[in-house]
């Protein structure tokens, strides 16, 4: 899935397009990749020259996310590393900034420039970010930030007040794999990425016959705006009259 070079850019073609060692009549294309070669035939990948990382099996660059986080006036400066979460590697912004900021408006706003994938899934806001005692950005400090980053979560656990949160809470916790879901946490801060976005989309338009657009997720990215919208766009969706929403019972 490689073209033979870049549209109408001729030179970095010939930066990242280079004649085979190998075969002189073929071409090989500069990734980015590190490696050596271990035995014959054997090559050990090492990493990345560059800050481009993988994340569900796309290639992104951090510093196309940090260009847009700062196109939003009160973020003077981001920085977007990737973190693991659960053994999947996931995007964590952090934004400096002496303002208070809205999540969803920041997703919203990154959504009209940027592919879902590339939209991080935690944001950390620091007045100032942490520094080494050489003066350099202390990215291990930040790292841990976004493990200690309560305040982005709503500990206070809300139950589904009706038979359709009670069906999306219970999609959310199979794809999530997260007990309990409250209707007012928030899909990303809770684990979500696009990968599972996608499939909460094809489970939500199976199991209730309903549709919700990806982009819907960025301005209502919680159990109950989700139903309150359906309620309101789908006019084919219709609750049970002797519906009753199953009765779950959490330790808090």
């Amino acid at each position: 899935a490689l073209a033979s070079g870049y549209h109408n850019q001729p030179e970095m073609t010939q930066e990242k397009f280079k004649p085979s060692f190998l075969d002189e009549t073929k071409t090989l294309f500069r990734t980015g990749d590190l490696g050596k070669q271990t035995a014959p035939g054997i090559i050990e990948f090492m990493g990345r020259k560059d800050n481009q990382v993988k994340v569900n099996g796309y290639r992104i660059d951090p510093g196309e996310i940090e260009y847009q986080l700062t196109r939003y006036a009160p973020v003077e400066r981001a920085i977007v590393l990737p973190v693991q979460v659960n053994n999947q590697t996931q995007l964590s912004a952090y934004c400096q900034t002496d303002k208070t900021l809205e999540i969803a408006e920041i997703r919203e706003l990154l959504a009209k420039f940027l592919p879902v994938y590339m939209i991080p899934s935690y944001f950390i806001f620091l007045k100032q970010f942490p520094l080494t005692r050489h003066g350099k950005l202390d990215l291990h400090s930040l790292r841990e930030l976004r493990e200690t980053g309560k305040s982005l979560v709503n500990s206070n656990y809300v139950a589904p007040r009706n038979y359709l949160e009670s069906n999306l809470v219970s999609i959310w916790e199979k794809i999530l794999s997260k007990h309990p879901i409250g209707i007012f946490d928030n899909f990303f801060e809770i684990g979500g990425h696009s990968l599972l976005l996608s499939r909460v989309v094809t489970r939500v338009h199976k199991e209730l016959n309903v549709s919700v657009k990806l982009a819907d997720f960025f301005k209502v990215p919680t159990i109950a705006g989700l139903a309150t919208l359906i309620s309101q766009t789908q006019y084919n969706y219709q609750e049970p009259i002797s519906a009753i929403p199953p009765q779950k019972s959490y330790p808090m």
